[in-house]
C-alpha cells in the first residue's frame, strides 16, 4: 500500500507542477507500479477503462475533422457578426457559445479555438482578454457538466459506474444550464463598465481587421461530413443503451463514438485524412496516453484496497446522515479539484462510490454521482490547474498576453464558481427531496 500511495503522490505532484509532460508522468508512474511488483502487466491492462479511451478517441477524431473544416471559427464569427461586434453582446455570446459547445464536446477542444479567437477580438477592441477567457473557461466547465461527453470527469464517472448520455443530460443537464446562466450573469455584472467603455471606442477599422483575420472560407464538404458523423455519434450515445437491449449487440459508449468516427474518416479525401490524423497524434494522443497511465496509477490504489477503506470510513461516519454525505460529495471533491486536476480525482472517487454503494443505508448511487460530477466539474474552475481546459487557456494567455498569475485567476474565478456550486448543491438537494435522480 505504501509503495502504491508513494508512487501516486509523486506522480500527482509532478503533474500539478506543470513542469513535466503529464502523459509521460502518468505512464512512468504506471510503469513504476509494474517494476515494483504492485501490479502485474495483466492487472495493469485490466484497470484501464477501454470504453472511456474509445469514447474519447472517437470524439477527438470527429472534433478534429470539424476543426480542420474551419467549422468552429466560422461558428464563433457568425455569433460575433450577429451581435454586430458590440462588446457587451459579444461577451455574452462567447460565454454562451463556450457553455453550449462544451455540452457536446470536450471542453479542452472548446477552449483551444475560443482562446485564440477571443484574444484576437479583445486585442482589436482594446479589451483585456484575461477576464473574458477565464469566464469562458468557467462557462465551458460548467456547461460541460451537462452531458456524458462534456467534461472528462463525466466520461470517467459514466463509463465506470454505468451511466449513459441520456442519464447525464436528464439529471445534471438542467442543473448545469441554470448554473451556467448564473455564472454568465455574475461575470457580466463584474465587467459591464469595461464593456461599455470598449463599445464607445469601437471603430469600423477594428471591425475590418477582425474580418480580415478570420476570412478563411468554411470547407463545406468537410463540414457536412463531420457534422453527419458528429450527429450520428451523439444519437448513438443517447440511444445506445436501448439499442444494446434491442439488438443484443455490444453497442457501448466507445462503439457509439468510434464507429461514426471511423466511417467519417473513411469518407474524407486523403489529404484531409492525413491532417486529422496528424492533429490526433500530436495533440489528442497525449491526452489518451495520460488517461491510460492514470488508470493504471489509480488501479494500483484500488489493488491495495485503499478505496474500499475510504468507502468504509465514509459509510460509518454517514450512516445516519445520508443527505450530508450527498452534499459532502459535492463540496469536498469540488473544492479539492481546484487544488488538483479533477480528472484523477473523479477516477479515484468513482472507485469510492462503487464500494460505497454496496454499503447498507447509503444514498442511491445515481444521486451521489450527480452530486459528485457537478462538484468536480464546477470546482475545476477554481484554479489554473483544476481542469484540463484551464491549463489550455492559462498556457495560451501566458504565451501570448504575458504573466497572469494564480492570484488574478482566483480573484476572477472563485466568487462566481462558489455561487454556481451553492446553486447546484441546492438543486441537488431538491432532487433528493423530490426523489428524482
Amino acid at each position: 500500500m505504501f509503495i502504491a500511495i508513494g508512487v501516486f503522490v509523486v506522480a500527482y505532484v509532478a503533474i500539478a507542477s506543470e513542469k513535466f509532460p503529464r502523459h509521460w508522468v502518468a505512464l512512468l508512474g504506471g510503469g513504476a507500479l509494474l517494476l515494483l511488483g504492485v501490479l502485474s502487466p495483466v492487472e495493469a491492462l485490466s484497470y484501464i477503462n477501454w470504453e472511456t479511451l474509445g469514447l474519447l478517441c472517437g470524439m477527438f477524431i470527429l472534433v478534429a475533422i470539424l476543426h480542420e473544416a474551419g467549422f468552429f471559427t466560422w461558428l464563433a464569427m457568425t455569433a460575433v457578426r450577429q451581435v454586430n461586434y458590440h462588446p457587451t453582446y459579444l461577451f455574452i455570446a462567447l460565454l454562451f457559445l463556450a457553455a453550449v459547445l462544451a455540452m457536446l464536446m470536450d471542453s479542452i477542444t472548446v477552449m483551444l479555438f475560443l482562446s485564440a479567437l477571443t484574444f484576437q477580438l479583445c486585442r482589436l477592441l482594446k479589451l483585456d482578454p484575461v477576464p473574458l477567457i477565464i469566464a469562458e473557461v468557467c462557462a465551458a466547465n460548467t456547461g460541460g457538466a451537462a452531458t456524458l461527453v462534456g467534461d472528462p470527469p463525466n466520461v470517467i464517472l459514466g463509463t465506470t459506474l454505468g451511466f449513459n448520455f441520456a442519464d447525464f443530460a436528464t439529471h445534471t443537464g438542467p442543473v448545469s444550464a441554470v448554473a451556467a446562466l448564473l455564472l454568465m450573469a455574475v461575470f457580466y455584472l463584474v465587467n459591464r463598465r469595461k464593456l461599455r467603455d470598449a463599445h464607445a471606442a469601437l471603430t469600423d477599422e477594428a471591425v475590418r481587421e477582425i474580418e480580415a483575420l478570420y476570412c478563411d472560407p468554411l470547407h463545406l464538404q468537410l463540414t457536412r461530413t463531420g457534422l453527419i458523423g458528429f450527429g450520428a455519434a451523439v444519437l448513438l450515445l443517447i440511444f445506445h443503451h436501448w439499442l444494446m437491449e434491442w439488438t443484443r449487440l455490444p453497442v457501448n459508449a466507445a462503439v457509439s463514438a468510434l464507429v461514426p468516427a471511423g466511417l467519417t474518416i473513411a469518407a474524407l479525401p486523403r489529404v484531409n485524412r492525413g491532417k486529422v490524423f496528424h492533429k490526433l497524434l500530436k495533440e489528442d494522443g497525449e491526452s489518451l496516453l495520460f488517461f491510460a497511465g492514470l488508470f493504471v496509477l489509480i488501479g494500483g490504489l484500488e489493488k491495495v484496497r485503499l478505496f474500499e477503506m475510504m468507502a468504509d470510513t465514509l459509510a460509518s461516519s454517514a450512516a445516519n446522515h445520508q443527505h450530508g454525505l450527498v452534499i459532502a460529495l459535492h463540496w469536498g471533491p469540488g473544492i479539492l479539484s481546484g487544488v488538483v486536476d479533477n480528472v484523477p480525482l473523479a477516477l479515484a472517487m468513482s472507485y469510492v462510490l462503487k464500494d460505497l454503494a454496496q454499503s447498507p443505508g447509503m444514498p442511491a448511487l445515481a444521486l451521489m454521482v450527480w452530486s459528485l460530477a457537478l462538484g468536480v466539474d464546477m470546482g475545476g474552475n477554481l484554479t489554473p490547474i483544476g481542469a484540463s481546459a484551464n491549463v489550455v487557456a492559462y498556457s495560451f494567455m501566458e504565451r501570448h498576453h504575458g504573466p497572469v498569475g494564480w492570484k488574478r485567476w482566483l480573484l476572477i474565478a472563485v466568487p462566481p464558481t462558489i455561487l454556481a456550486m451553492l446553486l447546484a448543491s441546492a438543486l441537488v438537494t431538491l432532487k433528493s427531496i423530490a426523489g428524482w435522480y
